[in-house]
């Protein structure tokens, strides 16, 4: 990465690119959502011990087969990734995108700052998969 970079709870965030994306978008006259501002807020109000909860950070024996912990800082879980969905959602309504259109009513505003608990998040993992090839396909 080129430029200053900003580190937040791990996650580094470099200035200039983000600068240079929104001044892109302008030019180009195309929609921009600022996800990595949203990000930053996020990852500061969940705090290091919440932003973890966000990512694929599991200890061994959390899933069949599994025998190490998982603590993979790239990859959102499932609460991760609704969380940004929910960033990305309030991102289109803030800036008047015309696919805000199709958004529904009653989703309530998300603010960033003030992230859902995770305490309260219940969504089961994907179930295991295999990647035996059925037979006929090399």
């Amino acid at each position: 990465m080129s430029g200053p970079e900003v580190i937040t709870l791990g996650c580094r965030l470099n200035i200039a690119e983000s600068e240079a994306m929104r001044q892109l978008a302008v030019r180009e006259r195309v929609a921009s959502i600022d996800l990595n501002a949203m990000s930053k807020t996020l990852f500061e109000a969940l705090g290091p011990e919440g932003t973890l909860k966000a990512f694929v950070h599991y200890p061994a024996g959390t899933f069949p087969g599994q025998d190490k912990p998982l603590a993979d800082d790239t990859h959102f879980n499932s609460y991760g990734a609704y969380e940004l969905a929910r960033s990305v959602v309030e991102g289109i309504k803030a800036n008047g995108f015309a696919i805000a259109r199709f958004l529904l009513e009653d989703v309530k505003p998300f603010d960033p700052a003030h992230p859902d608990p995770v305490a309260g998040w219940n969504l089961p993992a994907s179930p295991p998969v295999t990647a035996t090839t059925p037979d006929g396909n090399w």
